[in-house]
């Protein structure tokens, strides 16, 4: 099966000559584009195969999804970029959303192990989903995809650690309320470090020479672009995480917080 890609070039030359060439047809078969759907096999993965998921409250994960797509698509809206910048964009925002979503669906297994051990097994959750992502754009490994994998190690980074300091702050008990103002600070923070370790691995991949001033606007930049996408995207989870029990049950175990004098700390908010 497949179908006519039609493709017209195009360019404003004004009063010089034509704005469009003669069109092109391609045969586009339905599996060129059958790679996309990787990244979205593996939520479905994630839903179905744990013994922990296998309970119908499960499905409210989708609803933090569908927030955080709607949200996408208010922005990219207004945001009006050209096609090549919405796809780079796209890219990241699909690949974050899949994995912070995995990450929800698997996380609550992980609740055995301790310490060091649960932090890298949540680490591997976020990553592997993401570096995903790029390979169901890019059809080979190529200096793009490397970046772009270079990009969500960080992002997933950013997030652990700021989520594992916030819970710190929260001295290992349930405050939602503390726990996302201390998020939104340290997510900052993070977001910033991530950026300069990700700005040092860019000019590796794609040598380049910035001014110090150059490097001082793209790394505050991409750190507030960074941390304001991270913390926006993971809100309307951690929301779910508050106000709904199975949700929250996760939250807690996964987060190791102490859940006793529940209505006492509620109070103190």
């Amino acid at each position: 099966m497949f179908g006519q890609l039609k493709i017209v070039p195009s360019a404003d030359l004004g009063e010089m000559g034509p704005q469009q060439g003669d069109a092109i047809r391609v045969n586009w078969k339905w599996y060129y584009s059958a790679l996309r759907l990787v990244i979205w096999l593996v939520v479905m993965i994630a839903f179905v195969i744990p013994k922990t998921n296998r309970n119908i409250r499960i499905i409210l994960i989708f609803v933090p999804l569908a927030v955080v797509n709607i949200l996408w698509s208010i922005f990219m809206t207004f945001a009006k970029m050209n096609s090549t910048d919405a796809l780079e964009f796209g890219l990241i925002f699909n690949s974050m959303a899949v994995s912070v979503t995995v990450l929800w669906l698997v996380a609550h297994s992980f609740v055995r192990f301790k310490g060091a051990i649960r932090f890298l097994l949540f680490f591997v959750t976020v990553s592997i989903p993401a570096c995903l992502g790029p390979l169901s754009y890019y059809t080979e490994f190529s200096n793009e995809t490397a970046m772009f994998s270079a990009l969500f190690v960080f992002l997933a980074l950013t997030l652990l650690i700021a989520c594992t300091l916030s819970r710190r702050f929260c001295k290992g008990t349930y405050r939602p309320v503390r726990f996302v103002l201390w998020l939104a600070l340290w997510i900052f923070i993070c977001s910033m470090l991530a950026m300069m370790g990700f700005i040092i691995v860019g000019s590796i991949i794609f040598p380049s020479r910035p001014t110090f001033f150059e490097a001082i606007w793209i790394l505050l930049l991409a750190g507030l672009m960074c941390s304001l996408f991270l913390y926006f995207l993971n809100l309307p989870y951690f929301i779910l995480g508050f106000i709904h029990p199975f949700y929250r049950e996760r939250f807690c175990a996964c987060l190791n917080l102490k859940t006793r004098n529940l209505e006492k700390n509620r109070k103190k908010m």
